[in-house]
C-alpha cells in the first residue's frame, strides 16, 4: 500500500509537469522573487577519514512499516522513529530543536555503532547552560553532534527533521520529545520525493557548516553561507507556482505563504501554534474580504494580536488547548481550497522569518492533503470559539 501511494504521487507530479504549461496566464512565484539569486551546488558530505561506511546507495532505504504521516493523538511517534532509524544503512542527518525520547536517542547510537554516518544538530539553548539527559547521552557516546542558534547567533535552530540514507525525509511540527508524543497535538510527515530530499540535505549542510561544539559554550560562530532554496518552483496551485520547500531565516517563507493565501479561491484553514506575522495575517484578511471560508485555529495560550481584526471580518476563530493540562496545540499547517498543504516547523511570526532556522513544505499530493484536512476538521470541532471561557 505504501509503495502504491508513492507511485501515485510520482505519477501525479509527472502529469502536473506535462500539463502545467497549458494553464492560461500561469503566474509564477519565482525563486528570484523570494530571495536573491544564489548559486547552490549539492554535494554529498565526505568524511575526513574513512571511519564510517562508504557513500550512501540512494534509493535503498527500506520504508516498510513507516506511515506517510502521523498525528500524535492517534499514533505514538517513538516506535515509528526507532523503526525509521533502525532501517538506515549509510547516512542519517538529524536536526532537532530538542530531544527527549530515550528510545530514539538509543536508536541513534545503535545506528552509529553499526557503521552509519550519523550527524545530529541541536538547538544551542537545549545544550547551554543545561543539557537534557538524552542529548547528554548522545554527547557522552561520542556522537558527531553540533549546536547552533539562528541568524547572527540569536534566535533558535527550530527545525525538527531527519534525512535517512539521502532517500527519505521526516519533518513536521513534532519535536522528538515525550511531551510531543503524549501531551500535545502535533504532526509528522515522511516524504520520499528526490528534489525535496536534496533540498533538505543542502539545508542540513548549510547548518552543519556553521555548527559549534557542544562542549564549549563560547566557541566562535562560523559565518553562514547562502541559504539553500528550491531553484525550480513547480507546485501548481490555482495557476501559481510555489516551491516544494523553503527555509528560514530570510528565505522568503512569509512572502510565499501570503502569496499562496492570495491564490486561494474558496477556503483557508489554518492550524497554528502562534500567528503574529502581519504580512500573512493581511493575506488572511484579504481572503475573508473576498468571501472565502476562513477558519483559524490557534493554541489557546498563544499571543494573537489580530483578534479584533479577525472577528471584524467574520473569520471563524477558535482556540485549542493541548491533550493534557500542560500540552499544546503545536501544529503549524494550513490547507488551502482543500488542495494545497503548507506544513513544517515555521510558526507564522516575524521571528520565524527573520531569525530562526526553520523549514516548510508546499504539496498538492492528495495522500498528504486529504488526511491533513480531515485532521483539521476534527481538531477545529474540538476547539472553543473566540470569547468562550476556558474549560
Amino acid at each position: 500500500m505504501k509503495k502504491a501511494l508513492q507511485l501515485s504521487a510520482l505519477i501525479f507530479f509527472s502529469f502536473s509537469s506535462l500539463f502545467a504549461a497549458d494553464i492560461p496566464l500561469l503566474e509564477t512565484v519565482r525563486y528570484q522573487d523570494l530571495k536573491a539569486a544564489q548559486d547552490i551546488t549539492f554535494q554529498l558530505p565526505v568524511p575526513d577519514k574513512p571511519v564510517y561506511t562508504p557513500a550512501p546507495v540512494f534509493g535503498r532505504y527500506d520504508s516498510t512499516g513507516i506511515p506517510l504521516y502521523i498525528f500524535t493523538e492517534t499514533t505514538r511517534v517513538s516506535p515509528v522513529l526507532v523503526k525509521a532509524i533502525d532501517s538506515v544503512r549509510s547516512t542519517l542527518d538529524v536536526a532537532l530543536y530538542n530531544l527527549q525520547l530515550t528510545d530514539a536517542a538509543q536508536a541513534l547510537v545503535r545506528a552509529r555503532s553499526r557503521g552509519v554516518k550519523v550527524r545530529v544538530m541541536i538547538d544551542y539553548d537545549h545544550v547551554f547552560p543545561t543539557v537534557g539527559k538524552d542529548i547528554k547521552y548522545l554527547i557522552d557516546s561520542g556522537m558527531d553532534l553540533k549546536v547552533m542558534k539562528g541568524r547572527g547567533g540569536s534566535g533558535s535552530m527550530h527545525n525538527k527533521y531527519a534525512v535517512f540514507d539521502g532517500t527519505a525525509l521526516q519533518m513536521g511540527s513534532a519535536n522528538w520529545t515525550s511531551s510531543a508524543e503524549s501531551s500535545s497535538y502535533e504532526n509528522m510527515m515522511f516524504v520520499y520525493e528526490a528534489p525535496i530530499i536534496r533540498g533538505y540535505q543542502e539545508n542540513f549542510e548549510w547548518m552543519w557548516s556553521q555548527g559549534r561544539s557542544p562542549l564549549v559554550a563560547a566557541s566562535p560562530v562560523p559565518k553562514a553561507g547562502p541559504l539553500p532554496a528550491d531553484p525550480n518552483p513547480s507546485v501548481n496551485f490555482n495557476g501559481v507556482l510555489f516551491p516544494k520547500y523553503i527555509f528560514s531565516p530570510r528565505g522568503g517563507t512569509e512572502a510565499a505563504i501570503a502569496k499562496a493565501i492570495d491564490a486561494a479561491h474558496s477556503s483557508v484553514d489554518v492550524a497554528m501554534f502562534t500567528l503574529t506575522s502581519r504580512p500573512i495575517m493581511d493575506a488572511v484578511l484579504r481572503a475573508g474580504s473576498r468571501g472565502l471560508k476562513v477558519r483559524i485555529m490557534l493554541y489557546a495560550g498563544s499571543k494573537f494580536p489580530f483578534y479584533k481584526e479577525a472577528l471584524a471580518r467574520r473569520i471563524a476563530l477558535k482556540f485549542l488547548e493541548g491533550r493534557v493540562e500542560k500540552g499544546l496545540m503545536h501544529n503549524k499547517f494550513t490547507v488551502l481550497d482543500g488542495a494545497l498543504l503548507i506544513n513544517g516547523a515555521f510558526n507564522w511570526s516575524d521571528t520565524a522569518e527573520q531569525i530562526n532556522a526553520e523549514n516548510t513544505i508546499f504539496t498538492v499530493v492528495p495522500e498528504y492533503v486529504t488526511p491533513y484536512l480531515q485532521e483539521y476538521d476534527k481538531l477545529f470541532s474540538m476547539a472553543r470559539p473566540a470569547g468562550s471561557p476556558r474549560p
